[in-house]
């Protein structure tokens, strides 16, 4: 309940809302006909779609089954309820008033995109797997490796002192290793040429 509850407040600020406002209740393979929680401006958002958002923003399906089923969490899915309309109800209004075609706000769109796109790989290639004591043990003695070469491994504490912060330490790390291969499979699939002047160093 309570990490669902975070990823509610979450939804209110993140770029994904907005995302998220403009693609609930498309590309659904069949019709939809549940009940209608909100109507913005003629555009209807169901309860399906509902349960669509709040099965988006938790991981754990027994912690999103309990925000939408607990009578303790109503006020809970009301907010997320209205925070969901008010992202479509200004989306709605960006197309009322032509910002949506505004060539800032495009290019913005399509860089928020990106992001959400590339975020979404990563989820889909890290699995939640709990590093062995082999791994971790591996992984203190390629840091203590870099300390030695860099001659500041003086003073580095003994594995088993350490041991409970490597977990954390080494997901990030395989995070960083697995961004780099997306990035790589990326580029691989769709190449892309920069002329010289707006080339990095090293490419």
């Amino acid at each position: 309940m309570s990490k669902l509850t975070h990823h509610a407040a979450l939804f209110a600020g993140s770029a994904f809302a907005l995302s998220l406002a403009l693609s609930v209740g498309c590309g659904k393979g069949k019709a939809d006909t549940s009940r209608v929680i909100a109507n913005v401006g003629g555009e209807k958002i169901t309860e399906a779609e509902f349960q669509d958002v709040v099965k988006t923003l938790s991981p754990d399906a027994k912690d999103a089954q309990t925000f939408l089923t607990d009578p303790a969490a109503r006020d809970e899915r009301a907010q997320l309820a209205s925070r969901i309309a008010m992202s479509r109800a200004i989306a709605v209004y960006a197309k009322q008033t032509g910002l949506d075609q505004d060539p800032a706000v495009k290019r913005q769109m399509e860089q928020q995109q990106a992001n959400i796109y590339f975020q979404a790989l990563m989820q889909k290639r890290m699995t939640k797997v709990e590093p062995t004591d082999d791994q971790l043990l591996a992984f203190y003695k390629e840091r203590v490796a870099l300390l030695q070469a860099s001659g500041r491994a003086q003073g580095v504490p003994p594995f088993e002192t350490v041991k409970a912060q490597l977990p954390e330490l080494w997901k990030q790390q395989r995070a960083q290793s697995m961004s780099q291969e997306v990035q790589k499979e990326i580029k691989a699939k769709v190449p892309v040429t920069l002329a010289d002047e707006y080339r990095p160093a090293g490419e």
